[in-house]
């Protein structure tokens, strides 16, 4: 991405970038890096650090310039605003709810016996001498 192509104005951030096919004018103000990064992540708000947000996040201005475009039509103008920041990480969470491998229970304990001989993966998988030299 250019130099040129990601400005300060006042308080407000703007980008000229290539979306559905489009040249668009995006403004990102400073109360939606704001409200994205928290107020503890935003307590040195200087133009060069808005510039940094907008350059390193531009997956979520794209994301929430495509949002607006849908409820606002085809425009070139576009003013993302608090809130409108979202990060759409589905994986939130471990995917896990509990562990794969069950506890070993005693033979004894299972209605018709362990079906295993010997722990799995426990031994060697080739037979001595199979390797050939």
């Amino acid at each position: 991405m250019e130099n040129d192509s990601i400005r300060p104005s006042g308080s407000n951030t703007l980008a000229d970038i290539w979306v559905e096919g489009k040249l668009r004018s995006i403004c990102v103000t400073a109360t939606a890096i704001e409200t994205y990064l928290g107020s503890s992540g935003f307590s040195q708000s200087t133009e060069e650090s808005r510039c940094e947000f907008v350059r390193t996040h531009l997956d979520l201005v794209v994301s929430a310039t495509k949002v607006k475009l849908k409820s606002l039509g085809d425009r070139t103008e576009i003013i993302i605003e608090g809130g409108e920041l979202r990060s759409d990480d589905r994986r939130q969470a471990e995917r896990r709810v509990q562990e794969r491998r069950k506890a070993v229970a005693s033979p004894g304990t299972l209605p018709a016996g362990e079906r295993r001989r010997a722990q799995r993966r426990a031994s060697d998988r080739r037979k001595p001498g199979s390797r050939e030299s």
